[in-house]
């Protein structure tokens, strides 16, 4: 079979450019992601997390089942319950000890059949986190931003390893 050489050039430098760039996110990425939580000092108080819950058309949802999770990783480290109010308000406060700066807090609310979720990670002692009914995202098991990165240049690396190899097998 007749290879196009154009083809196989614009490949090989897309390739290249991929490779180095996956590689130095890994790099960069890891070393912040995984030593970020030492480096942060400890809560001095309780955490206060505050938001809206609201219809995907926006409206607000007022009788929603709110329950915010706090997590250290993939433990639960702690878990409140709250019924929206007026406005589709909620609240609820975590005790000292219950949370730490890094923690991811994830905020799921329910209305009938409905269901949204919103997360952010514990940088403040005082937090508004919004959920909208119908949206549910995010990827907590990964951990952020910044182990999502790490995951899509794996995923890219593994396509420029699969895509030289199949090269390098064509005849």
């Amino acid at each position: 079979m007749h290879k196009h050489p154009r083809r196989d050039r614009g490949l090989t430098n897309v390739m290249a450019i991929l490779a180095p760039i996956a590689l130095l996110l890994m790099v960069a990425i890891v070393p912040v992601h995984v030593g970020s939580r030492a480096s942060v000092a400890a809560p001095s108080g309780p955490l206060i997390i505050d938001g809206t819950v609201n219809s995907s058309a926006g409206s607000p949802v007022v009788g929603a089942d709110v329950v915010v999770t706090i997590l250290d990783g993939a433990t639960v480290k702690a878990t409140q319950s709250f019924t929206s109010v007026v406005y589709g308000f909620y609240t609820v406060t975590f005790a000292y000890g219950d949370w730490d700066y890094g923690n991811t807090i994830l905020v799921v609310a329910t209305y009938g059949s409905d269901v949204g979720q919103n997360s952010t990670i514990a940088s403040f002692d005082f937090q508004t986190i919004d959920v909208k009914l119908g949206t549910v995202i995010g990827i907590p098991e990964l951990g952020g931003p910044a182990m999502t990165a790490l995951t899509v240049s794996a995923i890219g690396m593994m396509v420029v390893f699969y895509a030289r190899r199949r090269r390098s097998e064509s005849p």
